[in-house]
Parts: structure tokens; sequence; C-alpha cells
């Protein structure tokens, strides 16, 4: 069984500008893999509505920090089909 991959994309140190580009790109390199993906956004609620803002325009599903851990929302998890 081969372990599933997850692609990260992690914005630590991105300016906020820059971090839609970094996005973008990301996506578009990943686009029709169907893979497992995650942005680290940091503690960041404005680098957070950034993602959140361009996954929507993908239209992607996306899930925010752990759902085991309550506290851990400093990432966020989707596929990329």
């Amino acid at each position: 069984m081969n372990p599933i991959k997850r692609e990260l994309l992690d914005l630590h140190r991105i300016n906020h500008i820059d971090a839609e580009i970094f996005i973008d790109r990301f996506i578009n390199t990943h686009w029709g893999k169907n893979i497992l993906a995650r942005i680290i956004t940091g503690n960041s609620e404005t680098m957070k509505d950034i993602a959140i803002s361009k996954l929507n325009f993908y239209d992607i599903k996306y899930t925010i920090g752990n759902e085991w851990e309550s506290t851990s929302k400093s990432f966020i998890d989707f596929l990329i089909e």
C-alpha cells in the first residue's frame, strides 16, 4: 500500500501580497493530480483569509486546522482534483 502524499505550501515569512501568487502557483502546479494539500498559514487571520479566498475562487473544499485538536488552526487542508 502506498502512503498518501500530501503537498505542502508554507506561507511563513511570505508577505500578504506575495501569498496570493504563491497560492495560485501551488494550486495550478498540482491541478488535476488528485492530491491532498496543506497550506500553513500560521496564526495570521489575514493570511487565512487570503488562502480561503483563493480556495473559494478555485471552488476547492477545505478544512481549517485539525478536527481532533481544536486549538490548532494554523493550517488549511484540502484536495486538489
